[in-house]
């Protein structure tokens, strides 16, 4: 029996080419991008290389690309950003919203 997977919205199979691009990262290249020795400088510089190559196919700024841990800190950016930078006074919501919502 094939299954079949429904949840996508939640987590999605990584492709074999993320995965392979992704795979010295996870395995040597895996220093902290906010430290100052070279393994989190090497890290660096793929973390900015990867918001260029997003903003460039965006047709975007380097500087508008955020990268986030997750739909929660991602929601939460843009809510919170929305409230502090376009002075939204109120914010209406439905039960059907995520919990992180």
């Amino acid at each position: 029996m094939n299954r079949i997977y429904f949840d996508n919205a939640a987590t999605t199979a990584l492709d074999p080419e993320v995965l392979d691009a992704m795979m010295p990262y996870l395995t040597d290249q895996f220093g902290n991008p906010s430290s100052i020795y070279s393994y989190g400088r090497e890290t660096k510089l793929a973390v900015e290389s990867a918001r260029i190559s997003v903003a460039r196919i965006l047709n975007a700024k380097p500087s508008e690309i955020f990268f986030t841990s997750g739909g929660t800190e991602s929601n939460n950016t843009a809510i919170f950003s929305s409230v502090r930078d376009l002075g939204c006074t109120y914010i209406i919501t439905s039960p059907i919203e995520h919990h992180a919502v």
